[in-house]
């Protein structure tokens, strides 16, 4: 009985939000940036990972966009985006966090509002920076 209380803890940290601040760059493939006519790519080099959503950031400026909705485990059901300056666009959307070797590796970012206007973010964190 105490094991497989266990290993029902497990899971559920295994499934837990990594939240904080992780150094990288949002990076994205020349033939990604091609077909992403009409698509906000965010810019950035830190990822704030939070209950609210996931934002993208460049630092030393403010935030460049941020992709909220309701988190679960590591994936997040995108509801709206807040851009640069403020403005809120509802969407839909997700976004997925991926980890190597239990820690936060990528975060991908897909979101779609009306007029078919996409937003994306292609995150890649830093392997000598952990969680702030």
């Amino acid at each position: 009985m105490l094991y497989l209380a266990f290993v029902l803890a497990a899971q559920f940290a295994a499934d837990a939000l990594p939240a904080g601040t992780y150094d990288g760059q949002c990076l994205y493939p020349e033939a990604v940036r091609e077909r992403a006519a009409g698509t906000v790519l965010a810019s950035c080099n830190r990822a704030v990972v939070g209950q609210r959503g996931v934002a993208f950031v460049t630092r030393g400026t403010s935030q460049q966009i941020q992709f909220r909705g309701a988190w679960e485990g590591n994936r997040l059901t995108v509801k709206s985006v807040v851009l640069r300056g403020g403005g809120r666009v509802e969407v839909r959307g997700l976004c997925q966090l991926y980890e190597t070797n239990e820690r936060l590796s990528t975060i991908a970012c897909t979101a779609v509002g009306s007029g078919n206007r996409s937003y994306a973010a292609n995150f890649m964190a830093s392997r000598i920076n952990n969680a702030r």
